[in-house]
């Protein structure tokens, strides 16, 4: 499989848990329910999933400025400004996700480019590790099922139907390869 159609099932299988997660009272979405410092409600994963995505595709990647900025929002200085969005709408924090996916599929030809050439990116500026572009689209990637597994968890926890996420349900339901390209 490749990047591009594993992009693809995540763009569809976005759209069954937006669906899902509009449905869901915004109180439950709003609930800390995982005792962490760091996520600890549906919210703070929905942030969370495509500023990983804005930071390492336009920021590391690219050299490109966050689309967060477009939203009005500078980079967090505090872990609580990072993690903590429950008083965030729905609305607010699924159309910030949509504008990372719509700039990611404008400039997937450059991010595609950039894991050709097969250059290393640090994973952390603390720590000497690198990886390469490519190591990072399929990290990013596999980033997103993580954590939409976790929602998806959550959802069910709290009393509601998470919709069917899994490459399989999505697969026989894509279009044929190469008529729906990111």
């Amino acid at each position: 499989m490749t990047a591009e159609t594993f992009y693809r099932y995540l763009m569809q299988a976005r759209r069954a848990l937006w669906a899902s997660l509009r449905s869901v009272p915004d109180e439950v979405l709003s609930r800390a329910v995982i005792p962490a410092q760091g996520a600890r409600c549906i919210k703070d994963l929905v942030m969370h999933i495509p500023v990983v995505e804005d930071g390492w595709f336009r920021g590391d990647l690219l050299g490109q400025p966050f689309v967060l900025a477009s939203f009005g929002v500078s980079d967090p200085t505090s872990p609580d400004e990072y993690w903590h969005h429950e008083h965030r709408s729905l609305d607010w924090l699924l159309a910030y996700w949509e504008a990372v996916e719509t700039d990611t599929l404008a400039r997937w030809p450059a991010l595609l480019e950039q894991a050709a050439l097969n250059r290393r990116i640090p994973v952390d500026e603390s720590r000497p590790e690198t990886i390469s572009a490519d190591e990072v689209l399929w990290h990013v990637m596999q980033h997103e099922v993580r954590h939409t597994a976790q929602i998806a968890l959550l959802l069910r926890l709290l009393g509601h139907q998470p919709p069917a996420l899994d490459l399989v349900f999505c697969a026989a339901q894509r279009p044929a390869e190469g008529q729906d390209r990111p």
